[in-house]
């Protein structure tokens, strides 16, 4: 079971991320996007939905305090400085982080493997470092 489970949750925070990034993007409600593409690819059938689906909520209600708690722990980086990419990962980090989804270090690690995959060489480094400061400010 436990090997569903994982690749279902990587699944999941990695749609999250495409759907806050457009959202972003399209200057559209994450839950719009979310609908829209959920609709377009038959998103709902899979196993990996429902989460995504309470990240992308649970980000777009949550989203002021979010980025407040980004913009505190990213020195010298203001959040309308930082890559769209980067920024949805942080998002979803962040918000899993004061969820309590799963243990720090995967929710750590799987920002990021995403920023890694998604995003620029150096975006890793900066979403463990700012994860990490939240992560330790929470302790």
């Amino acid at each position: 079971m436990a090997d569903e489970t994982y690749p279902s949750r990587r699944k999941a925070r990695k749609h999250a991320v495409e759907v806050l990034y457009s959202a972003q993007a399209r200057d559209e409600a994450p839950e719009t996007v979310l609908r829209d593409t959920a609709d377009r690819l038959s998103w709902s059938t899979h196993g990996w939905f429902p989460f995504a689906r309470e990240i992308v909520a649970g980000v777009a209600d949550e989203l002021d305090g979010i980025d407040e708690l980004i913009a505190s722990s990213s020195a010298n980086w203001p959040i309308d400085r930082m890559p769209r990419t980067d920024l949805a990962i942080l998002r979803v980090g962040v918000w899993e982080l004061e969820h309590e989804t799963a243990p720090v270090s995967v929710i750590v690690s799987e920002a990021v493997h995403l920023a890694n995959e998604l995003s620029t060489e150096r975006s890793g480094t900066f979403i463990n470092g700012v994860l990490g400061k939240i992560a330790a400010s929470r302790s």
